[in-house]
């Protein structure tokens, strides 16, 4: 298997331009979010420009109702013309994809009042002619393309195949629940409340490590702090790398908390990433959409390889893991944000169980 480590949106959209250009039979591509700024304008760009004749768009209709991490019809649609010059835009640049060939579907309506926000699909994917394709974190707005982030190109007809059937299940409307068994790895399609089971299989892969587990994630929370600290348990020593400036500080406080129990090390990365990874004794890489964290768990649809290819383990350390873990360093700690976070943790946690059981139907 040929793969890159393509570090960076403008990396990514180097290397995914020049395959959908030679691209002849399909372009699939799926986001949780597109929005009408200059990434999402490269994006329709680059589709419109491939001489693929089967060209798809898959969005989550995270993207009807959120904009530049706010909410469409929120104080700020009042108050800020380039906010909702942007959300026009956004209207007009799906228009123009669609009157020129290329379909485009949302994913997983929020329903009735949002009573539905939190089913998101939450995968991004990119598959060119059913064999080259991208797994990894990146959306198309212009902040997530400022985030540092990553996306690892893989031509595989196997991986390109999978990928592309979950791509058509998806437009179809149904979720896979699966796993894929790789020649040197395996395929993760994982369906939020209907996982549980599935995410048991995926966490047996920690249950491997013997010296090292190192996890680079934004957002970290149950359950995969509980299998981190089975394995702190066991004398594998942990490692968590997360934003120093995270735009979803629950998470921050939280793991600041957790981290003065002692089961892992912390390290912040300067600004913010959302970059998600972990890799296991240095031998085995786990990347994709998911944070591992309650929502995910619960109910979003993800994406997850994880792949012992060692060429490609290696390219990861040089490439991310090493730089990253120089960068960083070890945070300040707050007593007082950190102990409102465990409480609300707490909270969130309970709402996740009791409404993906009750009211929050799986998709």
């Amino acid at each position: 298997m040929q793969s890159q480590v393509l570090v960076g949106s403008k990396a990514f959209m180097d290397a995914f331009n020049s395959q959908a250009m030679d691209a002849r039979k399909s372009l699939y591509v799926q986001a949780m979010t597109f929005e009408g700024d200059s990434a999402g304008e490269q994006l329709i760009e680059l589709m419109l420009d491939s001489p693929a004749k089967d060209k798809r768009l898959l969005i989550d209709s995270f993207s009807k109702v959120v904009i530049s991490d706010h909410f469409v019809f929120g104080p700020k649609y009042l108050k800020d013309k380039s906010f909702r010059q942007e959300i026009e835009n956004t209207k007009a640049l799906i228009r123009k994809a669609e009157d020129n060939g290329i379909q485009v579907k949302y994913t997983n309506p929020v329903g009735f009042l949002m009573s539905k926000y939190p089913l998101r699909n939450h995968k991004k994917m990119m598959i060119v002619d059913r064999r080259v394709s991208y797994i990894g974190g990146i959306n198309f707005s212009d902040h997530n393309f400022d985030w540092h982030d990553m996306m690892i190109e893989l031509d595989d007809e196997s991986v390109g195949g999978s990928l592309s059937e979950d791509f058509l299940a998806t437009w179809s409307g149904k979720n896979q629940n699966r796993k894929i068994q790789l020649e040197n790895g395996a395929l993760y399609f994982f369906n939020g409340s209907r996982s549980e089971m599935l995410y048991q299989d995926f966490f047996t892969h920690f249950e491997t490590a013997q010296k090292e587990i190192k996890v680079i994630s934004p957002y970290v929370s149950e359950p995969l702090l509980g299998e981190l600290k089975k394995a702190s348990r066991r004398g594998v020593e942990v490692t968590i790398i997360s934003p120093s400036e995270n735009n979803k500080g629950l998470f921050q406080d939280y793991l600041q908390q957790e981290n003065s129990k002692g089961y892992f090390n912390l390290l912040h990365y300067p600004g913010m990433f959302h970059l998600k990874s972990v890799l296991i004794d240095g031998k085995k890489l786990i990347f994709g959409s998911s944070n591992y964290d309650l929502v995910s768990y619960h109910f979003e649809q993800e994406v997850v390889m994880v792949s012992e290819d060692k060429e490609l383990v290696e390219k990861f350390i040089r490439m991310v893991s090493e730089p990253m873990t120089t960068e960083s360093s070890q945070p300040e700690f707050s007593s007082y944000s950190s102990l409102k976070s465990k409480y609300t943790m707490k909270l969130l946690k309970g709402f996740c169980q009791f409404s993906s059981k009750t009211f929050l139907k799986p998709i």
